[in-house]
């Protein structure tokens, strides 16, 4: 990923904060929407900030449509951060969005962007978003979007090992290219193709569709793309057995690899090098690519590949050893290859040592670390069910023992008022008979903070609706709650939990934030609940957590953890805060 922003991304982040709703200005959220999709990954972090802005001044606006297109730009930026849930919640969003106003067309676009990312996850799921929403795009008639969707739903196919069906889709992707004389397309759709026809080893075939692809990258002078075009021909001719030529090709895709800083792509042509040279039997060749590739991974060699480059040496070491036996003759052959077998094994065993040891080490501080952890989460949990039982208690006392005499004593004065006839209504005692009705009132209150009956009573989601109308009437703060597959049967303390982080993360809010709208999501995914809390306040500098409210932080992080969760916060000044709670649904089962 490029450090540098374009002028026009660096703009946008420099645009003061408007309000759409009131200016009826939709400058900057138009801006974002035409922004063009290379500048749009070129900085996630940056993006994801750009389109959380411009998601607040659309829904402020009341502008659906920019809403679901902005859902739609955030899912793809957040999934090529690797922030899965994210991508999926902003993937639902945008099609909920586009299901509401009746645009079916960006309906069918968004089924099958969901399942495009959800291939390598769950290839099953993926299936089914893909024919729905291909089904939707094909009843339209939207061509240039069907091009795409058939591209993207080959490779299912071909992952599931049906092999003719996705030449068949990708055949479909790519004429639909050629109709509409799609220059940038059409290249990745005849490559595409290409590829699969190699399965069926027709060569020759997939020959004339690589040369033709090659033909237009040049003409539009693809940079990137002429790079992966020489792959494509190593791929080709690597199958096709002739791997002299596979080999110039892939030498080739090296070198602009590196000329057009796709470091990727060059680790392949390296590992594709290491296979050809080894089928060559040129051992030294295929250790040098085989370094380079494990040099431009930059990580820990895994046991696989650890044992490639040992065979690769041993072969290398072999002909060096046959070459000395023919200078210097049998015996002093011999000798050496019995002095390096003696050296080579005892290498391996103080290696093998030394790799045991630390291993054992590293398992015995993990043990000792999870137990330190679990102890530490075990004392946090029985803090929180303590203070719980205890806020029980006190409520019930509250509500039942000084409610309750309050109440009676309320009717007594009432009482000795009817008995006196010169006690009217502006008499002491109706003064006392005021002030005891306030106070019972405010016991009630009390009683129902500390522990709501709608909590128990009717769950979680409906529980949370109740405390934010209490929380934000007559403060002059919007808010707003939706809640998606999140049923009323948690176990007790993951709904007690919730509710108190909520009810801490509003505190917050309403005591620092000054803000003036706030968004709640509580929703499920697979195995997990998720709360969301966004509101549009003042923020707070990256790396400061806003001191003044760090005790209440510190409650809501021992909280999740002891929940089996994690909580994070990120802000931005003057343009509003968002606090994730991500929690499991069942606690792991520890031994």
């Amino acid at each position: 990923m490029h450090s540098f922003l374009s002028p026009l991304f660096s703009l946008l982040l420099l645009l003061p904060v408007t309000n759409a709703s009131a200016h009826g200005d939709s400058t900057f959220v138009d801006s974002v929407l035409a922004m063009p999709y290379n500048d749009l990954v070129r900085d996630l972090p940056a993006s994801q900030r750009v389109l959380q802005r411009a998601l607040a001044e659309a829904r402020a606006a009341g502008d659906k449509q920019a809403m679901g297109s902005l859902h739609r730009w955030q899912s793809t930026v957040t999934g090529l951060a690797g922030q899965l849930d994210s991508a999926a919640y902003h993937g639902l969003a945008a099609v909920a969005l586009f299901q509401e106003i009746g645009d079916r067309r960006m309906v069918g676009v968004m089924l099958c962007d969901l399942g495009h990312g959800l291939k390598r996850r769950d290839l099953p799921r993926a299936f089914d978003h893909f024919r729905e929403g291909i089904a939707i795009l094909e009843s339209l008639g939207a061509e240039m979007e069907l091009t795409r969707a058939y591209n993207n739903y080959a490779p299912l196919h071909e992952m599931n090992g049906e092999v003719d069906s996705a030449l068949y889709f990708a055949r479909k992707g790519l004429a639909l290219k050629e109709a509409l004389n799609d220059s940038t397309g059409l290249p990745y759709g005849l490559n595409r193709v290409a590829s699969l026809l190699l399965h069926k080893q027709r060569f020759e075939e997939a020959n004339a569709l690589m040369l033709r692809a090659d033909s237009i990258r040049r003409i539009t002078n693809d940079v990137h793309g002429l790079a992966d075009q020489v792959v494509y021909f190593g791929d080709l001719y690597k199958s096709w057995g002739r791997t002299r030529e596979a080999i110039a090709h892939f030498e080739e895709g090296v070198l602009q690899a590196r000329a057009a800083e796709l470091p990727y792509l060059e680790q392949y042509c390296q590992e594709r090098l290491a296979e050809c040279h080894e089928g060559e039997g040129d051992a030294r060749a295929a250790l040098h690519a085989t370094r380079r590739a494990f040099a431009i991974k930059d990580s820990l060699l895994n046991e696989r590949n650890s044992r490639t480059i040992i065979e690769l040496e041993q072969r290398f070491a072999g002909a060096e050893k046959d070459r000395a036996i023919a200078e210097l003759g049998a015996a002093a052959a011999q000798r050496r290859a019995q002095l390096w077998l003696i050296l080579a094994i005892m290498v391996v065993l103080v290696v093998s040592a030394l790799l045991w040891y630390q291993v054992k080490q590293r398992r015995l501080r993990a043990e000792r670390d999870a137990a330190i952890i679990q102890e530490r989460d075990a004392g946090l949990k029985a803090v929180f069910d303590a203070t719980e039982s205890e806020r029980r208690r006190l409520a019930a006392e509250l509500h039942d023992g000084v409610g309750q005499q309050l109440g009676g004593l309320k009717h007594r004065l009432e009482s000795l008022k009817a008995e006196l006839p010169q006690a009217g209504a502006a008499s002491p005692l109706s003064d006392v008979i005021h002030i005891v009705d306030d106070t019972s009132r405010e016991v009630r209150d009390l009683a129902h903070r500390m522990m709501p009956r709608a909590l128990a009573r009717l769950g979680l989601a409906p529980a949370l609706e109740d405390m934010l109308k209490r929380s934000f009437h007559g403060t002059g703060v919007q808010h707003s709650f939706e809640h998606f597959a999140v049923d009323e049967h948690l176990r007790p303390e993951l709904a007690t939990g919730l509710y108190r982080i909520a009810q801490e993360l509003v505190g917050n809010i309403l005591k620092h934030a000054q803000a003036r709208k706030v968004d709640v999501q509580l929703l499920r995914n697979k195995d997990h609940v998720i709360l969301l809390v966004q509101d549009d306040g003042r923020g707070f500098k990256a790396g400061n957590g806003s001191g003044h409210v760090g005790i209440g932080l510190r409650n809501i992080r021992d909280r999740t953890r002891s929940l089996g969760g994690m909580f994070t916060l990120e802000g931005t000044p003057d343009q509003g805060t968002e606090a994730t709670v991500r929690v499991p649904l069942h606690l792991p089962i520890t031994a």
